[in-house]
Order: C-alpha cells, then sequence, then structure tokens
C-alpha cells in the first residue's frame, strides 16, 4: 500500500511547485518563515486564520492542506502580502544594529501584522514611559523600519549611549558621511539629547503606531 503523503510534504512540494522560498510564503501569511519551517517538518500544525492565508497562497483548500482532501486551484493568490514584524522589548532593542538581530528575529513570539512591505529588519517595541507625551503614551506598539532614513520631525528609535528610547530626529548639519542630529522628546520634562554630547545612533524610522483601548 503506497503512504499517503504527509500535510508538511503537501505544503513543501505545493509551495516549490508555485516556486515560491518559504522567506516569501512567510511574509505572504504574515509569519517568520521559522514557523514555516516547522509547518513542512510537522513541528507544528497551521491553524486558524494562518491556515486560511497559507491555502490563498497555495492555492488549494484548507482541507487539502490537513488531509489531502479538496481541491487544488489554479487562481493567484488575492491577498496583499502581510509583513510580520517581531515585537520585542526596548531592552532588545538596543542590540537590533548588533550581530544579535538575526537571533532575536528568531527567538520572537510576538508579532505585530502589516499589510504594506517592510524591510527584513523591521522591528516593533512598546512605549514604555512618558517621554513622548501627548504624541505617543505607554502601552503604544510602534513600528519601526531601519531601511528608512528619517526626515526633520520623525519620530525615530534610537539608541542613546547604549539605551534604545523613542524620540524625534533633528538633523542639525551634514558634512560628507558625517550627521549632526539632535534628539528630543514630545514631553520637556525629559532632557534634549545631541550628537556633540552623547552616542546617538538611529535604529529605525516610525512606520506606524498601534494604539489599543483599554479596559
Amino acid at each position: 500500500m503506497m503512504k499517503k503523503e504527509s500535510s508538511g510534504e503537501r505544503i513543501r512540494a505545493r509551495r516549490k511547485a508555485l516556486q515560491l522560498t518559504q522567506q516569501t510564503l512567510a511574509k505572504g501569511i504574515g509569519v517568520s518563515h521559522v514557523a514555516v519551517s516547522q509547518w513542512e517538518k510537522e513541528e507544528t500544525v497551521p491553524r486558524g486564520e494562518n491556515l486560511l492565508r497559507l491555502a490563498e497562497w497555495l492555492q488549494c483548500t484548507a482541507a487539502w492542506i490537513i488531509d489531502g482532501d479538496g481541491e487544488v486551484f489554479t487562481a493567484a493568490p488575492r491577498r496583499a502580502p502581510v509583513t510580520a514584524v517581531p515585537l520585542i522589548s526596548l531592552a532588545q532593542a538596543s542590540e537590533w544594529l548588533s550581530e544579535a538581530r538575526l537571533l532575536l528575529q528568531q527567538q520572537a513570539t510576538h508579532f505585530l501584522y502589516r499589510e504594506a512591505t517592510l524591510s527584513d529588519a523591521a522591528l516593533a517595541v512598546t512605549v514604555e514611559d512618558q517621554s513622548m507625551l501627548p504624541d505617543y503614551r505607554p502601552g503604544d506598539a510602534l513600528i519601526f523600519d531601519p531601511q528608512v532614513a528619517p526626515q526633520p520631525g520623525d519620530a525615530v528609535l534610537a539608541l542613546v549611549d547604549g539605551v534604545a528610547m523613542v524620540r524625534f530626529y533633528r538633523l542639525q548639519t551634514q558634512q560628507h558621511d558625517e550627521k549632526t542630529f539632535a534628539l528630543r522628546p514630545a514631553n520637556d520634562d525629559f532632557p534634549h539629547l545631541h550628537t556633540a554630547t552623547s552616542r546617538l545612533e538611529i535604529i529605525g524610522t516610525l512606520m506606524e503606531l498601534r494604539r489599543y483601548r483599554s479596559r
């Protein structure tokens, strides 16, 4: 008796037939590429919205993925690609510009999903203090992209003497490849910062604010 193909084997074979990489498929669904790898190895099983998105991208029914029943379609997927942005702490964000970033991405357990193109280095953090009131409140989730250059007035995630914090960007001067800039809080109870007095490094430019109602 011929061995029945497993769900992981169906996912892998269908993905390759459509010439999709694990990374491309993961972005389309809104999960990490590790999740796709785990599905194909049958270490985990896609469920709920992830299963429906997977079926749409593989152009088949959810039933076909799970047990081999149902149909395989030829229509192209209609959903816009979704980027899964790892939501990490500010303490973790302080390592985002180092080699530790890849490990932080792989170990991330919380994500924000955005139906727009972001770089692979995009990240999200939660505001933890009152330095950016009233613009950004404690508990707000902010998505940043390191590949987007900040413009004066943009909110940025920055390293200040090795500590990650959210501030507004203000370019002072630029000579050759060196930029002199300042970072200011929205709340004047917190200090203004300048490259002349602090070691400042931009991690990423704000792309989106997520604010959730408290009960």
